[in-house]
């Protein structure tokens, strides 16, 4: 309970931030099916979708005049500016930052008062700080200048040339004189041929004499008479 009252307080001492905006209202109408949004951007709730060519109220834009603070209704939300035509010179026109001072619409800003003042109770009104994103900063007029070079700079590292080749000398180093009494050279002994070394003639192997072994009979020779005696049998 005391949330809710300390809440309802924020809203009313935040709308008396916004100053002149009933006085500030311009007739306009939309070109087209456009969102009518809780916030200046598309990332806010949707309010309510106004027809093309719905006559509506515009109490400001913001800074560049892409979104406007605009009425249809009850309801009080954002639009796009390209969605918005004026009458200038009696010709319908779209908004721009040209046109707008022309008509009669000023700058206004989007903050916490604006959405406690419009969207208290709305079942999204806690999530301020998920939809509300700052915007952009303007570029600034005067930038920072630029370092002032240095007093006393680094002087260029010298850079030594390459030296080319020398040129061969003139009068060269003359060669040595031979000596007075050179070493004789020394006497290389032939290499005699070896002798030829006797060969012995082979032998060959005289055959062995055979020699019968013990119990084996020589030569039997046949008995005399013993045909003899065979051919009286017959």
């Amino acid at each position: 309970m005391i949330k809710r009252i300390l809440t309802g307080l924020v809203a009313i001492v935040g709308a008396t931030t916004i100053v002149g905006a009933a006085q500030a209202a311009t007739s306009s109408y939309t070109t087209a099916n456009v969102n009518l949004r809780a916030g200046p951007g598309t990332a806010y709730p949707i309010l309510v979708t106004v027809p093309n060519g719905t006559p509506i109220t515009t109490y400001g834009c913001l800074d560049g005049y892409n979104w406007c603070d605009v009425s249809w209704g009850t309801e009080r939300g954002w639009m796009s500016a390209s969605y918005i035509q004026v009458t200038y010179q009696g010709q319908p026109r779209i908004i721009t930052p040209a046109i707008a001072p022309s008509v009669g619409i000023t700058v206004v800003v989007f903050n916490r008062a604006y959405w406690d003042r419009y969207y208290y109770g709305r079942p999204w009104y806690a999530n301020w700080n998920r939809y509300y994103r700052p915007p952009p900063r303007p570029p600034q007029a005067n930038p920072r200048p630029p370092r002032p070079p240095h007093a006393n700079p680094r002087p260029p590292q010298m850079v030594q040339p390459i030296q080319p080749p020398r040129p061969p000398q003139a009068n060269p180093r003359p060669p040595r004189p031979p000596q007075a009494n050179p070493r004789p050279p020394q006497a290389v002994q032939p290499i005699l041929p070896r002798r030829p070394q006797a060969v012995q003639p082979v032998q060959p192997r005289q055959p062995q004499a055979t020699q019968p072994r013990m119990g084996q009979q020589r030569g039997i020779q046949p008995r005399q008479g013993l045909g003899q005696r065979n051919n009286r049998r017959g």
